[in-house]
């Protein structure tokens, strides 16, 4: 199944049809969101049934952790998946996401045909797995040192943080409809994403997906705007820069095997 009126290149219509073919049958995209997200909130659940007491002050790990989250992705974005290394995990990455997720949408198509192309989109549910394990020895130390809530708190943000990170890329692959045009921040993300998705700005611009904040720190975004112009700039195009730096189409030729993989 492909889109019917869309802007696409052949190009990217061919791409995208390979990419399918390697798909197994018997993926599902509703149970593969199912799974990320009962999951999620499963572990959310735990975590707040063994608050007690919480003080004032403690609720301040659940932004200080998705900071630190927005900025690890951040981070792990800009270095790692657009720019190919020598290490073969890392290259790997680069290859999933840069010549196969990049080229399956672009900002002239961004959006899904249908639910077995969110393989391309979402993590492989053994994500939530490995987010737990990196979140246990923080919020165990944190509990320690500072109190039994706060470890939790911080456990309960982690995951939290990656669940937002999926819905909001997630939203950035739709059909427009009502609530992604006007909800704050997620029209934002959107408008953000979309012009990431451009292959002669890709390397370089709007790295961040669960929000624009760390592209305003680090001078990565497209806009020519402060931080709040950033965090609720919505669906305007109205702010981006005159003088960005652009290049040929990056990736331009199709990756000689498609492997099909969650990035």
């Amino acid at each position: 199944m492909e889109l019917r009126n869309s802007s696409m290149s052949n190009r990217q219509r061919a791409f995208r049809a390979t990419y399918r073919q390697q798909i197994a049958t018997w993926y599902n995209g509703w149970l593969h969101v199912s799974v990320i997200f009962i999951a999620g909130f499963s572990i959310i659940y735990v975590c707040s049934a063994n608050l007690s007491d919480v003080a004032w002050w403690q609720w301040g790990v659940i932004p200080a952790v998705f900071l630190t989250y927005q900025f690890g992705e951040y981070w792990a974005h800009r270095v790692w998946l657009h720019r190919p290394a020598r290490n073969g995990a890392l290259r790997e990455l680069y290859n999933r996401h840069t010549l196969q997720h990049h080229q399956f949408f672009t900002d002239d198509e961004m959006r899904f045909a249908d639910h077995m192309d969110w393989r391309v989109t979402f993590f492989p549910p053994f994500t939530m797995a490995t987010m737990l394990l990196i979140a246990l020895p923080s919020a165990v130390i944190v509990g320690l040192l500072i109190s039994s809530n706060a470890g939790w708190l911080v456990m309960a943000s982690v995951i939290g943080s990656y669940m937002w990170y999926e819905f909001v890329h997630f939203c950035c692959h739709v059909e427009d409809n009502w609530f992604l045009v006007y909800c704050p921040i997620v029209n934002t993300a959107r408008r953000h994403h979309r012009a990431h998705h451009d292959h002669s700005i890709m390397m370089e611009v709007n790295m961040g997906i669960g929000t624009p904040i760390f592209d305003w720190v680090y001078g990565t975004s497209d806009l020519d705007r402060g931080f709040f112009g950033h965090v609720f700039n919505g669906n305007s195009w109205e702010h981006v820069k005159s003088n960005l730096r652009r290049t040929a189409k990056a990736a331009d030729k199709l990756p000689p095997k498609v492997a099909v993989a969650g990035r």
